[in-house]
């Protein structure tokens, strides 16, 4: 009989963890989210919450979604369609008349838009390789590079907007692939379809070009880029989308890309087993059928944009012209500071020093009612400054 051992074997230490993990994930930032009601509620007890700081959906939760959900909870004990079948189909019904003809083996999902782009980052990106994405946006792109040991080319904003020139030039360095976000986070501000054919056309089909059109839905300007056109002349083109934000559905996670069936054969290769579950497929075959909720998310929020740009503008602040479902605004002092006087408030906005914009602020357009109590709000906490 072997023998008890004397003493419990000691625990791994930091450095025996640092031996074990790949060194190339310690530059890795985690992603800093905004601030929940609960956690507000908890730390300062204000009499009210507004949050208007991660970009979600102000009509909340859409009332034919948490029927059709409820509906198929007695379902859960079975495992969902993996291929995502009847969604891909409903979501090519969607883009065809929204984009022009799309099919479903050009469409895949994913767990959130944030999955889609590291599974095309996986399947196609080597150790070594050279990923490009701007400075000031979404921290994912980055991310999505760097968990596969590639070298991250960051391309400076100019003038607040992606600079498209400057991104040809990066070209020089024969990356495998480029993130572009359109309309840009946390800026709002967009490339034109002008400027992104031209980029593509200049670009290789060696590189990918992945255009992340997570706020999309709500652009309105004419040449905003009508991305599936110009994905049927680029085939190197591929595009990410969410329900996050128009169809409310950010706590459920369900993003999809859209790109030709040869490269997203390759994609669904890494793509891990029933990725997108039952509850997420039903609420989004219901979603994209819901017309009412989708028209009356979009008038809520040209509505709310011009009425936070009259409230910005009568408390002098500059802010940047916005095509997404916020506006990002510059404020007289750290907006960190700015942002803890207004959580006491009990107003969520997001302050964007992760975003290395340390002076700027980003508010999510709410309500009517909503974006009123932020102006008050705003307006009591600049003047304690």
């Amino acid at each position: 009989m072997p023998k008890r051992p004397s003493k419990a074997s000691p625990a791994y230490s930091p450095a025996d963890i640092l031996k074990l993990a790949r060194s190339s994930i310690q530059a890795l930032k985690p992603y800093v989210p905004g601030r929940s009601i609960e956690d507000v509620k908890a730390q300062y007890h204000p009499k009210q919450i507004v949050k208007l700081g991660s970009n979600e959906n102000p009509l909340g939760a859409n009332p034919k979604v948490l029927k059709a959900i409820a509906k198929v909870l007695p379902k859960i004990s079975l495992y969902p369609d993996g291929s995502s079948r009847v969604l891909r189909e409903e979501l090519a019904k969607y883009c065809s008349a929204k984009d022009g003809a799309v099919s479903a083996d050009e469409i895949i999902v994913g767990n959130g838009s944030d999955e889609i782009l590291l599974m095309i980052a996986l399947a196609f990106v080597k150790p070594g390789e050279r990923v490009v994405v701007s400075e000031n946006t979404f921290s994912e792109y980055e991310f999505s590079g760097r968990v596969l040991d590639a070298e991250i080319v960051k391309v400076p904003l100019k003038e607040f907007r992606y600079d498209v020139d400057a991104f040809a030039k990066a070209l020089a360095k024969k990356p495998k692939m480029m993130f572009l976000c359109n309309p840009n986070n946390p800026t709002g501000n967009y490339i034109t379809h002008g400027e992104l054919e031209w980029l593509l056309k200049k670009t290789p089909r060696s590189c990918l070009v992945v255009v992340d059109e997570a706020y999309g839905d709500y652009a309105t300007e004419k040449d905003f880029p009508r991305s599936v056109e110009l994905m049927r002349k680029f085939p190197n083109l591929l595009i990410a989308r969410t329900f996050s934000k128009l169809f409310g559905l950010a706590g459920l996670r369900l993003g999809y890309g859209i790109g030709a069936a040869e490269l997203l054969r390759e994609t669904l290769r890494v793509k891990t087993p029933f990725n997108v579950n039952l509850l997420v497929q039903t609420a989004a075959v219901t979603a994209l059928n819901d017309k009412t909720f989708i028209n009356k998310s979009l008038s809520v929020n040209s509505k709310g944009r011009l009425q936070i740009e009259d409230g910005l503008q009568k408390l002098g602040l500059f802010y940047l012209p916005t095509q997404a479902n916020f506006i990002c605004f510059h404020v007289p002092r750290p907006a960190v500071d700015l942002c803890e006087e207004l959580l006491k408030r009990g107003m969520i906005i997001r302050a964007l020093k992760s975003f290395g914009l340390p002076d700027w602020c980003r508010v999510t357009i709410g309500t009517r009612e909503q974006n009123a109590f932020f102006l008050t709000e705003l307006k009591s906490a600049l003047q304690r400054a």
